[in-house]
């Protein structure tokens, strides 16, 4: 890839391999392509027109779990944008595929629901531990003592 230039705060880089012209924004993330430098300083207008004000504040949502984060660029080729992990476990970043993925933006009463979902993750835990240490406490195992058998080893 070489860099071709800038437009509007994002780098223009040239793929000779593929002949495809792309824009990076500030962390790198590929926000748009296309077949000419031209095409992509439009794309890049136009982004700059809607005036998203990243990194957006967000919340992934992945099955019942909520992982807090920001949301740091959009590609409008592709219609996914990135979301930036808080908590680094998960890694750095992903790709949201908007049509697929779910993130909301992190609004007071946003983060208030995240609150009660943790909650409800910490009591699932308690709810775990206690059954578990239920389980240690039933009796007479039928195994293979229970009919005679020696143990294999």
């Amino acid at each position: 890839m070489i860099k071709v230039g800038t437009a509007k705060g994002y780098t223009i880089l040239y793929d000779e391999k593929q002949k495809l012209f792309t824009l990076e924004d500030a962390d790198g993330n590929e926000v748009a392509s296309g077949g000419t430098q031209d095409e992509v300083e439009a794309k890049a207008e136009k982004l700059s027109k809607q005036a998203f004000k990243f990194p957006i504040p967000a919340l992934k949502v992945s099955g019942l779990a909520l992982s807090k984060g920001r949301v740091t660029s959009f590609n409008a080729d592709d219609r996914a944008a990135y979301f930036a992990y808080d908590d680094k476990r998960y890694g750095s970043h992903t790709k949201l595929r908007l049509n697929y993925d779910h993130a909301y933006e992190l609004t007071e009463a946003n983060a208030q629901i995240a609150g009660q979902v943790e909650e409800c993750h910490r009591q699932i835990t308690e709810i775990e531990e206690k059954a578990k240490s239920l389980i240690s406490q039933l009796e007479k195992p039928i195994d293979r003592s229970y009919f005679g058998l020696k143990e294999p080893f």
